[in-house]
């Protein structure tokens, strides 16, 4: 998979009713029509009002936010590598 920047990535938010607020979006992965039928990330409802892209710096607007992991260079980081180690010394 190749690597994608923060700062590339698009979202979807639109209006979803039940939630009565604007959400982020995912794509039906068994919309048996083969539309692209956009979904509430919270809900799980069809979403079809007021859909737009937004970009990682507009999502704060939406009351979401990304975190981008940051390892620490170690190739072991993440399977708890670094704390046994400072723990043994």
């Amino acid at each position: 998979m190749e690597d994608v920047r923060l700062d590339e990535l698009q979202f979807v938010v639109g209006h979803c009713t039940p939630c009565d607020r604007d959400v982020l979006t995912y794509l039906d992965p068994i919309d048996s029509e083969g539309s692209d039928r956009r979904l509430c990330v919270h809900c799980d409802q069809p979403v079809d009002r007021e859909l737009r892209p937004a970009s990682e710096d507009e999502l704060p607007a939406h009351g979401y936010g990304l975190l981008e992991t940051q390892g620490c260079g170690n190739p072991n980081c993440g399977g708890g590598q670094c704390s046994r180690r400072q723990n043994e010394a």
